[in-house]
């Protein structure tokens, strides 16, 4: 479907899909939250992981040095610092260096990684060196496996040194457009990774299980249908053989009641717990899985947006400026350097028992669903960096002539039986709330508007500090999200769009 654009469509060249792979017709990225590689599968033992060593330590404000333990609890962490300051504390900063960090240490010095524990301080008093616990494989071992059995990325860096939506913003757009904050303004970017597709007649869906950053962007929201999707329509079209070219799914990020039982967030936040996200990993893998020929045409992508403030030990190499115009001023950073390492792993029928060393971030996906499903992406719609983004069709990856059909046996962890409502929202869960406060305001007609019918959200400033929705019950939070999502759904075309002042 392709509708009026409000960018110039990259014209492919005349062999551009003699150059696509014909196994993958399907790329599928499950993006979760907030971990590093390290945390993660850095004592998972899988063979050519890089994981920390006895050396790669930090120390405390006592000076005793801080190795890595594979003993994290499965959930119960307080949620760390990972706002570019915190990142510029962990990686360049350590208790001996008091010195604020330079944009001069960001162009000419490599980080040392020294920071993580004199950062965390600022939010857990008691045990700061509880950052440096990672999970054990027997914590994780739904991606552990699918890590050891496919193929896991070690070099796989958040698109910058900072939080969740600019980083997702890189993997939808290339680009945060010179943003470092999760504040809700401007977050209409475009095009995106959804548009660029559609010019070339490659069918793409958000598949979200719950609320989206993306219900934000306009020029997605003028066309709800073509787009966006609730998580269950994935299973469904797995299932029915039904998937679109590119598919992009989101975790549930919010506790919430569906019809009367509750359910906490799946995304693997710092806060939540590890085990619900490794049920959503198995969900996903299953449903692929589970049709044949899904399962061979189909390439699935777990990764997570950034590293949440978790210990890893590979300091970030140099990036690639998206555009000299897409820099921040305020605080001074040119999007040369990537962020934190993140685990990524790589599934498909065509992928056995490999891992793969070349340097990829958030952009390699957008570029490499351009070049799986178009046959091209080297140009400049979404950006330099993804011009030149690595991309996973590697033979390192697709190591597999014939499509793999044994089968791999995965055994999820058991689930806390009663899990908690937590008492109070998170960041990221303040960031939604203050997001659809946007869509709300902007959008809907004044006869549908959700917030003045709801008095603890009525009076509530969508630029106010986060201290002012810290104490709101998380389940009425994502209650009243949910309305305006459901609203704005319903509305389709009819919404008031407008760009953001």
């Amino acid at each position: 479907m392709n509708n009026k654009k409000t960018f110039a469509c990259p014209i492919l060249p005349a062999d551009a899909k003699s150059k696509r792979d014909p196994r993958i017709q399907h790329l599928i990225v499950l993006m979760l939250e907030n971990r590093s590689f390290d945390h993660m599968l850095g004592h998972s033992g899988i063979t050519g992981i890089d994981g920390p060593t006895a050396t790669d330590t930090n120390k405390d404000k006592k000076g005793k040095t801080c190795p890595t333990t594979p003993d994290a609890a499965s959930s119960g962490l307080t949620d760390p610092g990972h706002d570019f300051d915190d990142v510029c504390t962990q990686l360049y900063r350590s208790y001996d260096d008091t010195r604020p960090c330079t944009l001069d240490d960001m162009k000419n010095h490599l980080p040392g990684m020294q920071g993580f524990i004199r950062s965390y301080e600022g939010y857990e008093d008691g045990a700061p060196e509880t950052i440096m616990k990672c999970f054990s494989p027997a914590t994780v071992p739904v991606l552990t496996t699918l890590a050891c059995e496919y193929a896991f990325c070690n070099r796989w860096f958040s698109s910058i040194p900072g939080p969740t939506l600019p980083n997702r913003l890189f993997a939808h757009a290339g680009t945060s457009k010179g943003r470092l904050d999760i504040s809700a303004e401007e977050l209409n970017i475009s095009p995106t990774i959804f548009e660029v597709l559609d010019c070339d007649d490659v069918p793409s869906t958000i598949y979200a299980d719950g609320w989206t950053a993306a219900a934000t962007f306009w020029e997605l929201m003028k066309h709800q249908d073509q787009y966006f999707g609730a998580l269950d329509d994935f299973y469904q079209d797995c299932y029915d053989d039904n998937l679109p070219g590119y598919c992009f799914l989101e975790p549930r990020y919010s506790p919430g009641v569906i019809d009367g039982t509750f359910r906490p967030q799946n995304d693997q936040h710092p806060d939540s717990d590890i085990a619900e996200g490794e049920h959503l990993i198995f969900s996903v893998y299953q449903a692929i899985r589970s049709n044949i020929k899904v399962w061979k045409s189909s390439m699935l992508v777990i990764v997570y947006d950034e590293h949440g403030g978790t210990y890893d030990h590979v300091p970030p190499p140099p990036a690639i400026t998206p555009r000299p115009e897409d820099v921040s001023t305020d605080p001074c950073f040119n999007f040369d350097r990537y962020g934190v390492r993140v685990p990524a792993v790589i599934v498909s029928a065509y992928t056995k028992r490999t891992f793969c060393n070349d340097v990829f971030d958030h952009t390699s996906l957008i570029s490499t669903a351009r070049k799986m499903l178009t046959g091209f992406y080297q140009d400049d719609c979404l950006g330099a960096r993804a011009k030149c983004a690595n991309t996973l069709d590697t033979k390192t990856i697709l190591n597999c002539d014939t499509a793999r059909t044994d089968h791999v046996p995965i055994n999820p962890p058991a689930r806390q039986a009663n899990p908690a409502i937590p008492y109070c929202l998170n960041h990221l869960q303040i960031s939604h709330l203050k997001q659809a406060m946007l869509l709300d305001d902007k959008t809907l007609p004044q006869s549908l508007k959700v917030r003045p019918a709801i008095k603890k959200f009525r009076d509530l400033k969508q630029d106010g500090p986060d201290s002012d929705y810290c104490n709101l019950n998380p389940v009425e939070a994502e209650h009243y999200i949910q309305s305006v999502l459901t609203t704005a759904r319903a509305m389709g075309t009819k919404l008031q769009l407008q760009k953001l002042e």
